[in-house]
């Protein structure tokens, strides 16, 4: 496994980042011990960096993977919260429900551009100062938008950025996946760690994605690549993508996935409201989800206060 220093951090991290979005309740919802086992089985094969978010619900199966666990693991996760006050919650669920007492990477989760970022400012500065009595390494962003990415440059304060890129640009808002590669380009060149989500596109690539994850792997801006993954095959298959080893000789075993609203919808829009792909548009009657512009992160189904929506 290949490691490397995010930006101009000490943090130094496996180019595959385990993404524990996908274990959780937001898509496959396994077990705790299936959940925990594959995150530990990641961790025995040299991947030393994990994905997460207070939105995912998955701080649970990282405790489980680390217990007992000697070696360090780095921690990113991220939050939508704008103030202060939410801000030290979501730090002080994070540091209990990992028991831990300390965060590698904190990100506010999922801005749009600079303006974004400047509403989110208060959050971020109490994130800064948790850094200063040494609760936190690293502060930065995640995003979807090449905006994001941009604004994120303005600010020396963000470090780290965890922006949307693949090999066919699926999911990427506010420009092409060139503008996208542009973007990251220039932060890396002041010094930012980039590591990369959504590299299958949130599955829409899983039958090309040799080239996908090559694609990802030859950005030498890129310092990681988060990968979800359900289960050992998976593992498995990616490893050794990352590893430049032979493929295992078993055929890829894979479902074709999509988002599925139920009958019982009360057309609320908060759904809509909550994409960041713009997936999904409301009508009269229904909500209509564009299966190809999906990414599968389950961001709608967490806002649904009649929980009729799933990744299935």
């Amino acid at each position: 496994m290949e490691y490397r220093v995010l930006g101009n951090t000490r943090i130094r991290v496996s180019r595959m980042c385990f993404g524990a979005l996908t274990i959780g309740p937001l898509q496959r919802n396994l077990s705790l011990s299936e959940g925990g086992r594959l995150i530990r089985q990641a961790l025995e094969a040299g991947v030393n960096f994990i994905d997460t978010a207070q939105l995912y619900r998955s701080y649970s199966y990282i405790r489980q993977a680390l217990s007992g666990w000697r070696e360090e693991v780095v921690i990113a996760t991220k939050s939508y919260a704008y103030t202060k006050e939410l801000m030290q919650n979501a730090l002080e669920e994070a540091l209990r429900e990992l028991d831990t007492d300390y965060i590698h990477i904190f990100l506010l989760h999922e801005q749009e551009s600079q303006h974004t970022i400047r509403g989110h400012w208060p959050a971020l500065e109490y994130l800064l100062k948790a850094k200063e009595q040494g609760k936190v390494g690293a502060v930065g962003i995640s995003t979807h938008y090449v905006q994001g990415v941009e604004g994120a440059c303005r600010y020396p304060e963000i470090e780290i950025i965890s922006p949307l890129i693949n090999v066919a640009g699926i999911g990427v808002q506010g420009g092409t996946r060139s503008d996208m590669l542009a973007a990251i380009k220039k932060a890396k060149s002041l010094g930012k760690g980039i590591y990369a989500m959504k590299p299958l596109g949130g599955g829409h690539l899983i039958p090309k994605q040799q080239e996908a994850f090559q694609f990802l792997l030859e950005q030498e801006d890129i310092d990681a690549i988060a990968v979800g993954m359900k289960n050992e095959q998976e593992l498995r298959r990616n490893l050794a993508y990352f590893n430049g080893e032979a493929l295992p000789e078993e055929p890829l075993e894979y479902d074709e996935r999509k988002l599925h609203i139920d009958d019982w919808c009360m057309l609320c829009g908060r759904c809509v409201r909550a994409c960041p792909s713009r997936a999904l548009t409301e009508t009269p009657n229904e909500i209509v989800v564009d299966q190809n512009k999906c990414v599968f992160c389950g961001y709608c189904g967490a806002v649904c206060p009649e929980f009729a929506i799933k990744v299935i």
